[in-house]
């Protein structure tokens, strides 16, 4: 019963937990999007241009559209508001009706929770505050000027439903709250009181008292502190204890003898040789190929010829991975080492750099830019290091060599953006992945139109690092088809040719990225290499999976 008890409670800690993490994962995504309006400078500009001439009615047609463009169908939040400061009585708002959003929110915003937003924002600078009423959550931030000047205030209606749905699906559920910045909201019935911050330890705490299990967690969080209570009311639990008990006597009173002899019948024949099976194959698994058991334990004919046959599965297995890992090994390093070769013109890198001088003496200084931007990227094709991995802070540096490039042929026509977790600087990536995706994206995206857009972003996501190279470049559903064929039919183990496959014409552009899409899924496997997709806003998406989990990462 005690068992039963301590299980419970240590599912319910672990629910709890995973709960909190959901939420907190929503919560910081739901921050990110609000920083929006801060580095996106639309609502900026807007408010500079009716400093100036005071159009009342474009400074809310921009506003307006920004709103809808970047909140409306963001399910986190229900209502999305700016009021400016120097205008505290007007406020621009959409309302997110597809989450569920009314204009109750926002008129709950203009009784009760205007004035203190804009009380609120006096004290924040440039963090982040919470305010509510009546189980309404807003997030409160100021949005500044370039001179760290606030000019309007950013309030944004928490979608509970959507950002704590998990801690109010618990089963059996009697209530359950959360305390946010320290405004209370009520999840599922009615709790005795607001989760108190002060009183709730960080991490998650779980117990049984009086019939009924309850559960206390707290995420303390650089922008704000989460807490959470709920309490269940345990019938279930309850009942099973009461039914082991009963159990546990009526065994005890009828057939405990027999299954006493039952189980030394089975420990003896059955469950001690299966023992020692499962520790050699624990072994194996190990990586102790080899291992042999003992015929005089299996205690049984039955067990012994199926000791004697691991045995021999056991041999077998040691010789046939000692012979095809050799051969893999060499397969690999010698497909890596053909991937990876580049010519090595020390008389170029030498040209350059004289080049380089002269261009500096007579005063060129774009030149000189250009030259050691082009120099940064034959010493990276060159690896005189010979390193085919290296930092993610080393790949970024030669694309910025290459982007510099680019720059100066196309200009403000070209605008790039990175969205880089700076964590993963220090992961290691194999050497020139980027540079052939983001000059694909250069040549088939922007090159045509001679102008255009690419995002480069690098997260996190479970155990892997993902790499993704976005533009807005004129992509149809035959071209990527197009390619995602070419990466499926690009050999990764197995051929005797896989540099010699013919090309049609108008694919060469993409044999860098069959060569990317080859290195990785010999580096880290088949889930790994290069997955292509388009977005609903007819973006496509180049994105590289690296497992973090390899030698020299995490």
């Amino acid at each position: 019963m005690d068992s039963l008890t301590q299980h419970a409670t240590h599912s319910l800690a672990l629910s709890t937990g995973s709960a909190m993490d959901l939420c907190v994962s929503r919560l910081d995504a739901a921050l990110a999007s609000s920083r929006k309006a801060s580095y996106i400078p639309t609502v900026r500009d807007a408010w500079r241009r009716y400093e100036q001439n005071g159009e009342t009615v474009a400074l809310y047609e921009e506003v307006s559209t920004f709103l809808y463009q970047q909140y409306k169908y963001d399910e986190k939040f229900l209502n999305t508001i700016i009021t400016f400061t120097a205008l505290p009585e007007d406020s621009i708002y959409v309302t997110n009706t597809a989450a569920g959003g009314t204009s109750a929110g926002f008129r709950k915003y203009e009784q009760y929770i205007r004035s203190q937003a804009l009380a609120l924002s006096a004290e924040l600078g440039t963090g982040i505050g919470c305010v509510g009423r009546e189980n309404h959550l807003f997030l409160v931030r100021n949005l500044v000027d370039s001179d760290f000047t606030p000019f309007a205030v950013l309030v944004m209606e928490v979608n509970n439903d959507n950002i704590f749905r998990e801690l109010a699906a618990q089963p059996e559920t009697e209530w359950s709250a959360v305390t946010l910045g320290g405004v209370p909201v009520t999840l599922v019935g009615s709790p005795p009181a607001a989760p108190d911050p002060s009183g709730i330890a960080a991490g998650v705490a779980a117990q049984y008292h009086g019939g009924s299990l309850s559960a206390a967690a707290k995420a303390v969080r650089p922008d704000y502190t989460l807490c959470c209570a709920l309490r269940l009311t345990a019938g279930a639990l309850t009942a099973q204890r009461r039914a082991a008990l009963a159990v546990l006597i009526l065994a005890a009173l009828l057939v405990l003898p027999l299954i006493g002899l039952v189980l030394w019948f089975f420990a003896r024949r059955v469950a001690r040789p299966v023992d020692v099976l499962v520790a050699a194959a624990g072994q194996i698994e190990q990586g102790r190929f080899g291992v042999q058991v003992d015929p005089a334990v299996m205690n049984s004919r039955e067990m012994g010829t199926l000791g004697d046959s691991f045995n021999d599965m056991s041999r077998t297995l040691k010789n046939q991975f000692e012979r095809i890992y050799k051969k893999e090994l060499a397969l690999r390093d010698a497909r890596i080492m053909a991937l990876q070769s580049q010519i090595n013109p020390h008389f170029l890198n030498n040209t350059l750099e004289i080049i380089n001088w002269e261009a500096r003496m007579n005063g060129d200084l774009k030149a000189c830019s250009m030259l050691e931007s082009l120099s940064t990227m034959l010493n990276a094709a060159m690896d005189r290091e010979h390193r085919p991995l290296v930092h993610l802070s080393e790949e970024l540096m030669y694309v910025d060599a290459y982007l510099y490039i680019i720059n100066e042929r196309l200009g403000k026509r070209l605008c790039v953006t990175r969205e880089i977790d700076e964590t993963l600087l220090d992961a290691y990536v194999p050497r020139l992945i980027l540079q052939p995706i983001l000059e694909n994206a250069v040549e088939h995206g922007i090159t045509p139109t001679q102008q255009g857009r690419i995002a480069l972003r690098a997260f996190r996501q479970d155990h892997w690092l993902v790499l993704e190279v976005e533009n807005d470049g004129l992509t149809t559903a035959e071209d990527l088809a197009r390619i995602q064929a070419g990466l499926a039919d690009a050999p990764d183990k197995g051929e005797d040719e896989p540099c010699r496959k013919s090309v049609p014409a108008g694919e060469s552009g993409h044999l860098g990225i069959r060569n990317v899409h080859n290195r990785l899924r010999i580096l880290y496997g088949e889930e790994s290499g290069i997955s292509v997709r388009i977005t609903k806003n007819e973006t496509i998406i180049f994105s590289i999976k690296i497992d973090l989990r390899q030698d020299g990462q995490d």
